[in-house]
């Protein structure tokens, strides 16, 4: 008979009828009945364990590669195509997060794009960047590497020891006007999808099932019709396994073999009814994770383009504009989208650094009331806007001094307190809050936000939450989605709870409470009068023009004078050329061709001592504490991040250059 589970073949096994015992008549009438019986089993066991190995185990493998392999080289023509436009076009931010939304599948173990250098310049994994990529543990090959950015074909490689897939393809591409070949590396495992082929291989159970048919057939004669029902009752157990049947015909019961026998087909039965049911779960859910990440990479593709189109569309009226007027309403209109789409990009890289683990809590002390006043000051104009009225609703203790993360605090508190003035349109929205301190030991810091507004459904409120989730009301009024998200991790991150109770058509309330500690109010210093300092000499290292330009126009309408250089060469040349007398302070960008700034940094500090003593302040997009503290290690004595905001620049230079004595 032939039998076939699926695409996998059975043995087949064919019955030879009419077949005599002869000579061997004697022997076997002499020997006990349970010694066929254990003797037959034994062997069944025994040929189906010979089978799992010799046969079913070396075919799943080569399954799980062959069916792997067909997803493999589309995943990797896709990201091959999407990368090369991406990276053509410079967008760093959308190749990360490609990468990282292509990371999610289960049996990913690695996505690199490395260099014609083998250093991996993108990954899913930071710790891999910068490092060569066949240093990594991922037996990647620089002979492949070669091959795939001479050639740009796929290249797929097995590697049968750790059951790996291991792909490259050429990325060529042109950025800045030069000509890039990239490589794009993409490891997956495939010993899931072997477990799970494995997992359902039923056919060793099938092939057990005819080894006791052909076994019962032999013995038939000296077995009593019990037994040969008992049998027959498993057999056909098995088939229903095999045709993977809802329900197990099986009635044969008791302790001995045969019982055994039938318990385990029953387990089986149920064992692979779970996993089939964990198996239907577990796509729903990856089907279902999928779709909201596109839904929200779309989002954010459109989210983007919308401010962006406001900043270039103001600038290009501008350019054509001949009123002064109107010239200022469009400069306005420019400076409010390049503000939104930061906001934008911000919560994006805040995101990612809390997925990445990459923030960490920092209790320091401040003054609660100011806390609450700055809240109230930014968020006004904003409920004005939308002819809302907001009420602080606070206890009458609020004027202490308290420790805790102040800046995370600030940013769960701006995004609960905007978002509800998204959502409430001549409404009210409060923010209410209450101390409840110990005098010893950790208190409770507690914040509600109650808005009157368009309120959530019941059903809406358990995806509030989620990760790459948005309800359908706040696409309509634009945002990443990713607010919620983040504050619920920053809230966790500094040790409370987060929650909310809404109403539809009613309303929302958003709580959440951290852990607070009280403290002693620092002396306050005498009043003190605004810091100003006189025209200052500057020396700025910038290598893009542009930038040049407009620190320029900022530093003179601050009432300075600067000296440009393109490079760290060149300001140390203009540095040992005017001497120390010179230069007042020093703004260094970080990202120069030929030095970096914080090279650049460590050789001024090494010069002259007069020259060595001149303020650096770090003028740079890098905006990771790490690269601050890298900044700090070098000897930067201040950071102000791009893009760069007057006021900011302001306040660095009277920090570094206000006179010995003064207060700020």
């Amino acid at each position: 008979m032939n039998c076939r589970l699926g695409k996998l073949p059975c043995s087949e096994i064919k019955a030879n009828e009419g077949y005599t015992l002869g000579p061997l008549r004697a022997a076997i009438e002499n020997v006990p009945i349970r010694y066929f019986i254990t003797g037959g089993f034994l062997l069944a066991g025994l040929v189906t364990a010979l089978i799992n190995f010799t046969v079913a185990l070396p075919r799943a493998e080569q399954q799980a590669f062959e069916l792997a392999e067909e997803d493999f080289d589309s995943d990797m023509r896709d990201m091959h195509v999407r990368l090369t436009a991406l990276l053509a076009q410079g967008n760093r931010t959308a190749v990360n997060l490609g990468i990282f939304s292509a990371a999610s599948k289960s049996d990913h173990v690695a996505l690199l794009v490395v260099g014609d250098d083998q250093k991996v310049r993108f990954a899913d994994n930071v710790s891999h960047k910068g490092r060569l990529a066949t240093d990594l543990p991922l037996g990647i090959k620089p002979a492949m590497l070669k091959r795939a950015t001479l050639t740009g074909q796929l290249i797929t490689e097995q590697d049968h020891q750790r059951r790996w897939l291991i792909g490259y393809i050429g990325l060529g591409y042109i950025e800045g006007g030069q000509m890039h070949r990239d490589v794009l590396v993409m490891v997956r495992s495939t010993a899931t999808l072997q477990a799970r082929i494995s997992d359902v291989l039923v056919w060793p159970i099938t092939l057990l099932g005819v080894t006791l048919l052909v076994l019962a057939a032999l013995i038939t004669v000296l077995l009593w019709r019990k037994v040969d029902t008992r049998v027959s009752s498993l057999v056909r157990a098995s088939r229903q396994l095999s045709g993977d049947h809802d329900t197990l015909d099986l009635a044969v019961e008791g302790k001995d073999e045969l019982g055994q026998i039938a318990d385990e087909l029953r387990r089986t039965h149920s064992l692979l009814g779970i996993q089939r049911d964990e198996l239907e779960a577990a796509i729903a859910q990856a089907e279902a994770a999928n779709q909201a990440k596109s839904e929200f990479l779309s989002n954010m593709s459109h989210e983007i383009r919308t401010p962006m189109n406001g900043v270039i569309g103001s600038l290009q009226l501008m350019l054509s504009s001949r009123s002064d007027n109107e010239r200022g309403e469009l400069a306005e209109a420019a400076h409010s989208s390049a503000l939104a789409l930061l906001h934008i990009i911000n919560d994006i890289l805040d995101f990612s650094k809390l997925e990445a683990g990459k923030i960490d809590i920092k209790a320091a002390p401040f003054l609660l009331a100011r806390t609450l006043r700055d809240t109230e000051l930014l968020m006004r104009p904003i409920a004005q806007e939308r002819e809302n009225k907001l009420i602080i609703d606070a206890d009458s203790d609020t004027d202490i001094w308290i420790s805790a993360d102040e800046v995370r605090l600030r940013q769960v508190i701006n995004n609960l307190v905007g978002n509800a003035l998204k959502f409430t349109k001549r409404g009210t929205v409060t923010i209410r809050l209450s101390l409840d301190l110990a005098d010893t030991g950790p208190g409770k810091l507690k914040i509600s936000i109650i808005d009157t507004g368009v309120g959530i459904s019941e059903g809406d409120v358990t995806r509030l939450f989620q990760r790459f989730s948005q309800l359908e009301n706040a696409r309509k009024v634009g945002g990443t989605g990713l607010g919620l998200a983040i504050s619920e991790q920053l809230v966790k991150l500094m040790g409370g709870e987060i929650g909310v109770k809404s109403t539809l058509g009613e309303g929302s309330e958003f709580h959440f409470w951290v852990p607070v500690s009280r403290e002693i109010a620092p002396e306050q210093p005498g009043a003190t009068k605004e810091i100003r300092v006189s025209s200052a000499s500057i020396l700025v290292a910038e290598d893009v023009k542009l930038n040049q330009i407009l620190i320029q126009k900022m530093l003179t309408q601050l009432g300075h004078k600067c000296v440009m250089a393109s490079d760290g060469f060149e300001a140390i040349e203009k540095l040992q050329s005017f001497g120390a007398e010179a230069f007042d302070l020093i703004l260094m960008d970080n990202q120069m061709p030929g030095m970096d700034g914080i090279e650049t940094v460590r050789r001024i500090r090494k010069m002259n001592k007069d020259i060595a003593a001149i303020p650096i302040i770090a003028l740079t997009a890098d905006a990771m504490a790490e690269q601050r503290q890298a900044f700090r290690e070098a000897g930067m004595d201040g950071f102000v991040s791009k893009p760069i905001e007057i006021d900011r620049l302001r306040f660095e230079i009277v920090r570094l250059l206000k006179p010995a004595g003064d207060g700020a």
